[in-house]
């Protein structure tokens, strides 16, 4: 059966009046936890709202009218101590910079410098058994030797005369 406007009409104002209760709830919620912490002398914490981030087109203003440094070295490499996101906003990849240099310098890091902690059970087993491969050693009695020792026999040719 077809929803018809009626019926949408119903369910929207189900979903804002629920809405409009959970919101009150966690107001309420809210209130009675800065009463808590008022009360055991605990200062009220605010959160911060995030930063505003800059468009890229003010980005490129301040780069054309030489707001800010050049981040990237003559040689169009970043600057050692430069700060990544300059180095992702600043220059045109077609230069080697801007995300171009950005996706060099996070290449260079390794997976534990990028994530800090593995995040997939195959990156858990590889970063793991690093390790344990630096200090493995081939079985002799492995296939590898033999098949070095039977087709690479010099079969009593001097290889440096070639006589026999």
């Amino acid at each position: 059966m077809a929803m018809d406007y009626l019926l949408s009409d119903i369910v929207k104002e189900t979903i804002n009046k629920e809405m409009t209760f959970q919101r009150r709830i966690k107001d309420q919620q809210l209130a009675a936890k800065a009463a808590q912490q008022e009360a055991l002398g605990i200062a009220a914490t605010t959160i911060a709202a995030p930063a505003k981030r800059i468009s890229c087109q003010i980005n490129q203003l301040d780069q054309s009218f030489g707001m800010f440094q050049n981040p990237h070295a003559h040689d169009g490499r970043p600057r050692v101590n430069s700060d990544p996101q300059k180095i992702l906003r600043y220059g045109t990849s077609t230069e080697g910079q801007g995300r171009s240099a950005y996706l060099r310098l996070e290449k260079q890091k390794g997976p534990h410098e990028r994530f800090g902690r593995s995040i997939t059970t195959a990156q858990e087993v590889g970063w793991t058994a690093a390790a344990a491969t630096k200090t493995y050693t081939s079985s002799p009695f492995a296939r590898r030797p033999l098949i070095k020792n039977q087709f690479y026999r010099p079969m009593g040719v001097s290889f440096s005369t070639g006589a026999l």
